[in-house]
């Protein structure tokens, strides 16, 4: 199944890149699902992640499928100045909707950001680095740095754990389209274009400081420690059920406890804690002090009852939880995994068959048809959408 792109609320407007791995092929992969036409200048053997795994059984890569969905790719050499030239002019073009260029590789010469705003002065030129100092940075080394890799994994664990799934790339593709779209509306405002720069680590040591935890080790002068899967500073855990597999069970709130309290049927063990310490468990500080004695209770009781059971024990409640599951799992028994969800299709791609594929997340009531895309073939001319 092939569904073609939809006249989305980004309908007009284009955008080139020349990019490489996450973040900015992600930018720019979620506006084509808004109905913006993206451009990619490819070379002719493809890009740096153009076979990066993981492989379809044809070794299409379906990570660099995935992340290119809806756009159009022409193959164009930026090694050469011809090559240069030609993208330069794609760029500059007298489109009202175009000259938008993406990149998070080193430009030079009539591809410098401030070359094409000198042609265009219209342009929006944003580029995408490691850190602002110029080391050389990726998703994995900016974790490393960040500091949280030293706060994830079990108590009394020595050494870092990293994250599986490079978030701080998936932030900075977001942030990008939001430049992206920023830029533009100054743009129609005012008809001055501009440079936008993003350096991954700024959007990891944004998020440390946005959340708190920067700020919290100035003030107490200590590093964040771990605490296995407890949520910091309220309750929330993971616990083992009868039949091996886990749970994630959250209680932020007041009407989440009472639930858990009620749906476990735990009263009577809650009510002694609370007396024996004098203390408000209705209070989710007072849960997170005393998380250690209410969390035993609640192992006690899962590991008498198998996840099923667990399940229609929660049902229907306010109780916020969810079993833990690896993907395949996650295929198996998520609906929101599956075209049940109305945000994934079953789509083919160049070499790569029928596989779940995501719309948009945000559900525009204007714009309800808009379609996934599809992965392009190198050397596809540059076609407008909907034409």
């Amino acid at each position: 199944m092939t569904l073609q792109p939809a006249r989305g609320p980004l309908t007009g407007l284009r955008i080139v890149e020349s990019t490489a791995f996450i973040a900015a092929p992600l930018a720019t992969m979620s506006l084509t699902q808004l109905g913006a036409e993206v451009i990619r200048l490819d070379p002719a053997e493809g890009g740096l992640d153009y076979r990066r795994w993981p492989l379809a059984p044809s070794g299409a890569s379906l990570y660099w499928t995935m992340l290119n969905r809806g756009k159009r790719s022409v193959t164009l050499d930026l090694r050469t100045p011809g090559g240069r030239q030609t993208a330069a002019d794609m760029i500059c073009d007298s489109d009202s909707g175009g000259g938008i260029f993406v990149t998070n590789l080193p430009t030079r010469d009539v591809l410098a950001p401030q070359a094409l705003l000198e042609r265009r002065p219209d342009a929006i030129v944003v580029t995408l680095d490691g850190s602002p100092d110029g080391i050389s940075a990726i998703d994995y080394t900016v974790h490393a740095a960040s500091g949280a890799a030293m706060m994830t994994g079990p108590e009394g664990h020595v050494g870092p754990v990293n994250n599986a799934v490079p978030f701080w790339d998936v932030i900075a593709g977001r942030t990008l389209a939001m430049g992206i779209l920023a830029a533009e509306l100054y743009r129609l405002r005012t008809g001055r274009g501009q440079h936008i720069a993003l350096s991954l680590s700024d959007i990891a040591m944004e998020t440390m400081a946005n959340l708190g935890i920067l700020a919290e080790t100035e003030v107490t002068g200590a590093a964040r420690a771990r605490h296995g899967n407890w949520i910091y500073g309220s309750f929330g855990r993971d616990f083992a059920t009868r039949c091996g597999r886990w749970f994630m069970v959250v209680a932020v709130t007041r009407k989440q406890w009472r639930a858990l309290v009620t749906a476990t049927g735990l009263e009577r063990e809650m009510a002694a804690l609370s007396d024996a310490h004098q203390a408000d468990l209705d209070d989710e500080h007072t849960r997170s002090h005393l998380q250690d004695q209410i969390g035993a209770y609640l192992q006690t009781w899962a590991a008498g009852l198998d996840l099923s059971q667990i399940a229609a024990c929660f049902e229907g409640t306010p109780v916020c939880w969810s079993p833990y599951r690896d993907t395949l799992q996650m295929l198996a028994e998520d609906t929101r995994a599956s075209p049940a969800n109305p945000m994934f299709v079953r789509q083919s791609h160049p070499g790569v068959q029928d596989v779940l594929t995501p719309r948009s997340p945000l559900r525009f009531s204007n714009h309800p048809d808009l379609a996934p895309g599809q992965a392009p073939t190198l050397d596809t001319a540059p076609k407008r959408n909907g034409t």
